[in-house]
């Protein structure tokens, strides 16, 4: 059997995810033939950490020249995930970008037209959160129109002070590479939304800005929490040799002197993005969404509520820290005139957020289609929000999202 040759494009933490499942579920099919980045000691940490020893590359056409993959997996830092996009489709070779898709409108068109050019290349976007168990409920109820046509949807994100910090110390912080939470986070959110009303959004308003982080929201700050003087005194101090959820080693056992960690401080005056968005969509099948994003809540989840002719559907997502990591999920259908919701069932998932990744490798990797891949022009509509909503903030003004293209 012939298999399908994969190489990484950056060293990401990511990525590894994607390489855990190659190695485990699809290895009978797919090979992982080398890893790319612009950090040779990044790589060496990634192939150390994975127990693997993939041929390690700076210059991605070397790497093509010499691997001739069929297909490139792309997890870069999100600014970066175009070029490597335009530099697959226009070689002929299939791509599958990490979310978001890009970060800017010019990077938009620019993807648009490569698939234009050439419109027989796969390409997708790894959009998982359309997977996880509970969302697939609340699609398949809106399919089956239990609540009848809908008329408005509340979308609140919340991110805890654990995971809403970590955008913070991270090049996230930096709208020109991650275009904001609007975009590295809530394409997500967006994404889930247009799959769910079948819908593209008309226009938006919205409104934001940068509380609890940045360097107007403390006295002092430093430059990495590994070497900073206030760690006693700061309540975001952390101490990354203790995280269990990253693997520092990716990048400090191999580290070049003045290379990236992800320890940065929250305070520093370099972060440009908020930490808290509210934003009014109106989409083309005339439903509208009220979104929210705090990154800097009690606890972790999302509160989604879709008001419908017929009835309503709530769907709750809760992860609590304290109980290590504990996830809570429930969909309820409220039907008028009937107080008591209907409870809807669906079996817990494990893995990678919370099932979501194991159904997007199959999708993917494996020989079952389920159709919920994210395509490149459902990636472009999940980005073009975030850019719209970037607009809105700049301007004040209602914005136009599609004439944005």
């Amino acid at each position: 059997m012939n298999h399908t040759k994969i190489v990484l494009v950056g060293a990401s933490m990511r990525i590894k995810a994607f390489v855990y499942a190659l190695l485990k579920d699809y290895a009978d099919t797919h090979e992982l033939c080398a890893v790319m980045d612009v950090d040779d000691g990044k790589m060496r940490g990634f192939n150390e950490t994975l127990k693997i020893d993939l041929p390690r590359y700076t210059d991605f056409e070397k790497m093509c020249d010499e691997i001739r993959p069929d297909l490139v997996l792309i997890s870069t830092v999100d600014y970066f995930h175009r070029d490597y996009i335009l530099k697959s489709l226009d070689r002929k070779i299939s791509c599958i970008s990490e979310k978001p898709l890009c970060v800017n409108i010019e990077q938009c068109r620019d993807i648009l037209a490569a698939q234009k050019r050439n419109p027989e290349v796969f390409a997708a976007t790894s959009h998982n959160a359309r997977y996880h168990v509970a969302a697939r409920a609340v699609k398949r109820l809106l399919d089956e129109d239990a609540i009848g046509k809908v008329n408005s949807v509340h979308y609140a994100e919340m991110l805890d002070l654990e995971h809403g910090a970590s955008y913070f110390r991270r090049w996230n912080r930096v709208k020109k590479l991650s275009g904001g939470l609007q975009i590295h986070k809530s394409s997500h959110h967006f994404d889930k939304l247009n799959w769910w009303l079948n819908s593209r959004v008309a226009s938006l308003t919205a409104s934001g800005g940068l509380k609890v982080y940045g360097s107007n929201a403390s006295p002092f700050h430093g430059e990495n929490c590994s070497s900073c003087p206030h760690t006693s005194r700061c309540r975001f101090a952390v101490d990354y040799k203790k995280d269990t959820c990253i693997d520092f080693s990716i990048f400090t056992k191999y580290r070049a002197e003045n290379s990236y960690i992800p320890d940065k401080c929250v305070f520093s005056p370099e972060i440009d993005i908020e930490d808290f968005l509210s934003v009014g969509l109106n989409y083309e099948n005339g439903v509208c969404v009220n979104y929210t994003l705090a990154a800097h809540c009690n606890y972790e989840g999302e509160d989604i509520i879709f008001e419908g002719e017929r009835g309503r559907i709530e769907m709750k997502r809760r992860i609590y820290r304290e109980e290590k990591a504990l996830r809570k999920d429930s969909v309820k259908v409220y039907h008028f005139k009937n107080s008591e919701p209907e409870n809807i069932e669906f079996a817990s998932e494990t893995g990678g957020h919370g099932g979501a990744d194991a159904r997007l490798f199959e999708d993917l990797f494996g020989n079952k289609k389920s159709g919920r891949l994210a395509t490149l022009q459902d990636g472009v509509q999940a980005v073009l929000i975030g850019i719209a909503v970037n607009e809105a903030l700049k301007t004040g003004s209602k914005i136009n999202v599609q004439s944005l293209l």
